[in-house]
């Protein structure tokens, strides 16, 4: 499995119960092979390789090098990554919630 695929199978392990408030699905859209959803309530997290059923709350799209920066924490996202389309997302503040909901 690639390293982007060992982090989301990772993701159930390291998530935080109770760090989010109401269920919500997320999908990333890495380059054009690497598609995984993730949906999380209250007290699971759910990692599925693959689009979502239907829509997700937010999505994540980049190439799989931004975001392995990105969960390194060796590249913060920022307006101009948004504006340039360096990343795509229907709700940037959502993402927050995501990364906060796990442990590194």
């Amino acid at each position: 499995m690639s390293e982007i695929g060992d982090i989301f199978q990772g993701l159930p392990k390291k998530f935080q119960k109770g760090a989010v408030k109401e269920p919500r699905t997320f999908y990333f859209s890495l380059d054009e092979d690497e598609k995984w959803t993730v949906a999380l309530d209250k007290d699971k997290c759910v990692v599925k390789a693959g689009k979502p059923a239907q829509d997700a709350d937010c999505f994540f799209k980049s190439s799989k090098q931004v975001f392995l920066d990105v969960w390194s924490g060796k590249h913060t996202p920022g307006m101009t990554d948004f504006m340039t389309g360096k990343i795509k997302s229907n709700n940037p503040l959502m993402l927050k919630e995501f990364v906060s909901a796990f442990r590194k």
